[in-house]
């Protein structure tokens, strides 16, 4: 059976490339590209990550970036809200939503993560200058939880690609691959800020873009209607 553009899109982007993403976020620590990629930030002799003390980078990167996601997930929410009332976004309600659980998911579930895992950010490694050994141990306590597996700052990057999702859903090829890119691509930025302060390994924001691909993918098939199917199956 030829599967559908709509279906299509949801198999690659939504299970086939966060699967490579795990698999990848899988061997990396094994290969030592995780150590090896935040050695590279290190100053092994001044025990510092060399941007750990960029005050200018850490407030555009990390602190304003973080604030204007954050502002697009809100002002999006603040939309559907007002879809009870204005009528020119009524049509569209179900959509916003959607949107709204869509790009929220990930990074809510990479929290909830964070809570239960004893993974140590860099800067905390014996390896790093910091005092705590290398642990990976699951369902702990949050007193003995690490806090930093997945990467957080990374999954607000990637909640973007629920634009993505929201331009498929809609027919708007223009939406789709904006979203896609503007996703990634600043998930991949705020990665390797954060790998370069010593905040995350690649692996942790490995995870974060393949937790954040999936359950957008999936709030998208639960809840968004097809437009473009509704449009052909409309008399």
């Amino acid at each position: 059976m030829l599967l559908s553009s709509r279906q299509r899109f949801f198999l690659q982007v939504g299970l086939l490339l966060p699967l490579a993403l795990i698999a990848l976020a899988v061997a990396v620590p094994r290969t030592g590209l995780d150590a090896g990629l935040s050695a590279a930030f290190y100053d092994a002799h001044a025990q510092r990550f060399l941007v750990s003390g960029s005050g200018w980078l850490d407030l555009l990167g990390h602190r304003l970036g973080k604030s204007l996601v954050l502002a697009l997930w809100l002002l999006i929410g603040a939309a559907a809200v007002a879809s009870h009332w204005v009528p020119r976004l009524a049509a569209h309600r179900r959509l916003l939503w959607t949107l709204v659980v869509a790009m929220g998911a990930g990074p809510i579930l990479v929290t909830l993560l964070k809570d239960i895992n004893t993974h140590a950010c860099p800067w905390s490694l014996k390896a790093f200058g910091g005092s705590a050994d290398y642990s990976a141990e699951w369902f702990v306590s949050r007193l003995n939880a690490g806090r930093c597996f997945p990467s957080g700052h990374a999954a607000g990057g990637f909640s973007l690609v629920a634009l993505a999702f929201a331009g498929e859903v809609m027919n708007q090829p223009r939406l789709r691959r904006l979203g896609l890119w503007l996703g990634l691509l600043t998930g991949a930025a705020f990665s390797l800020l954060r790998i370069a302060q010593g905040a995350h390994f690649l692996s942790h924001n490995l995870w974060s873009a393949a937790i954040d691909l999936a359950t957008a993918a999936l709030a998208f098939a639960l809840l968004a209607p097809d437009r473009a199917a509704q449009a052909e199956a409309a008399p």
